[in-house]
């Protein structure tokens, strides 16, 4: 695992706590900043309502009766811990309050001011707001902010606390965080190393939920068990072609090593057999490059449309000759006659495939039939002998190259006739289907039709 400050864990790891710790700042400064204005700006409501119900009682009583209110406002033992009023008149002098001296002059008139003063030979701070009465007296309204002070420095110790819980909590999160990643990361790391070693067998095991690392592990288990199959597949391939070479090409060099001791006729004889020999091993070779144009997808840019009954009318024709030294009855039904998109000549080998492998195997005196039918975008091929057919354990893996079942062994051939068949109906975004006739064999091809291929 690299360095802890230079892995992704890491990274994400403090981008989570940083996240987590701005958000639970932010959303304390929001709320200390709501909650302490809320309380200060009802503060400054109320002195302003009671400071325009003082000067509008002055407006119709006259002072004296701003005195006796303010009188009563301080001996109704309503607020009296917090309630702050003084009357001043026009010359300064105090005519009633709870507040000692007040610097009227370097306060503006109908501003609210946040000081220190003192009340009842006591200092209060307080929120004050001075008003000029019609009379020229001075009225000065406030409130003792000390109660509302302590429950600001609760609310911000309460918001510490908060914070240092949501600090810790985050840290444990992200311990847990970076424990499950690196854990889930460890599994997927120590299982590449064994699969990098060799040990292709090798699968990730992340369990079975339905988180991503589950789903990843899946996804990389059907991976590896695809490269598995390829390279076994590779492996028996290699064996299987240098096998059908060493068998030719051996006979080859035996037939030359005699030729070299007997007469020049002996000699044109034994060179005609080292040529069969060679050109059955192009042919393999040609087979093989067939597979992998068709799994390449090199001809598709050739499609064109055409129809399937005509090509399987060529071919049936074809190998009617075949058929009849086989004592083989050989029959085409075109229910239908299905337009179909692809290469032409393919499809007519594919089919000729097919067909070679029925004469081939099915036996003699034995019944192939071709069957052409159609849906609304598919276009169906069968070909179906009942002859001794295909043991079912062989039927998944006959389209493997060089694959040869128990019967086919003592025949020519090199196992690769349902390879190409197999590829080229690939090629052509069909399917391959092979069932048990019971009798027989029975292939089914299906291929999407030319308009349904446009679509």
């Amino acid at each position: 695992m690299p360095s802890f400050r230079h892995s992704v864990v890491f990274r994400l790891v403090i981008g989570y706590g940083a996240l987590v710790l701005f958000t639970v700042g932010l959303a304390s400064a929001v709320f200390y900043v709501n909650t302490s204005g809320l309380m200060q700006r009802n503060v400054d409501r109320q002195l302003a309502a009671q400071s325009r119900r003082l000067d509008e009682l002055d407006r119709q009583q006259g002072i004296a009766a701003v005195i006796v209110e303010v009188h009563e406002l301080l001996t109704d033992d309503k607020d009296i811990e917090t309630e702050n009023y003084l009357l001043l008149d026009p010359q300064g002098a105090k005519l009633i309050g709870n507040l000692g001296d007040w610097p009227s002059s370097q306060v503006a008139d109908g501003e609210i001011v946040e000081r220190t003063v003192s009340r009842l030979g006591k200092p209060s701070h307080s929120r004050l707001l001075q008003r000029h009465l019609d009379d020229g007296a001075v009225l000065v309204v406030g409130r003792d902010m000390r109660d509302l002070d302590e429950l600001t420095v609760l609310i911000r110790e309460a918001l510490a606390v908060g914070i240092g819980v949501a600090l810790m909590l985050t840290i444990a999160g992200a311990g847990i965080f970076r424990w499950q990643l690196e854990r889930q990361l460890g599994v997927v790391h120590r299982a590449t190393l064994e699969i990098g070693a060799g040990n292709l067998g090798k699968r990730l095991d992340l369990g079975d939920g339905r988180d991503e690392f589950a789903r990843i592990g899946r996804d990389v288990n059907r991976m590896l068990d695809d490269i598995e199959r390829l390279m076994n597949t590779a492996r028996t391939v290699s064996n299987a072609i240098a096998h059908d070479l060493r068998t030719p090409l051996g006979r080859a060099r035996s037939s030359l090593e005699n030729a070299l001791r007997f007469d020049e006729e002996h000699l044109r004889d034994t060179a005609r057999s080292a040529i069969d020999e060679i050109d059955g091993v192009i042919a393999l070779f040609d087979r093989l490059l067939q597979i992998a144009e068709a799994e390449a997808g090199v001809r598709r840019q050739s499609f064109v449309r055409f129809s399937l009954a005509g090509v399987a009318a060529d071919i049936v024709e074809l190998y009617e000759p075949a058929a009849e030294q086989e004592e083989m009855k050989l029959e085409l039904d075109a229910v239908e006659d299905p337009l179909v998109l692809g290469d032409r000549d393919l499809v007519a080998h594919m089919l000729a495939n097919l067909l070679d492998n029925a004469i081939k195997y099915a036996g003699r005196g034995t019944r192939v039939r071709v069957r052409i039918t159609a849906t609304d975008n598919t276009a169906r091929l069968l070909v179906e002998d009942n002859g001794a057919g295909m043991p079912s354990e062989h039927l998944e893996r006959a389209t493997e190259r060089f694959y040869r079942g128990d019967a086919g062994r003592t025949r020519p051939g090199n196992g690769l006739g349902l390879a190409i068949v197999s590829a080229l109906v690939s090629l052509h975004e069909g399917a391959l289907i092979l069932e048990d006739a019971g009798p027989g064999l029975r292939v089914r091809i299906q291929l999407p039709l030319a308009d349904a291929a446009d679509a």
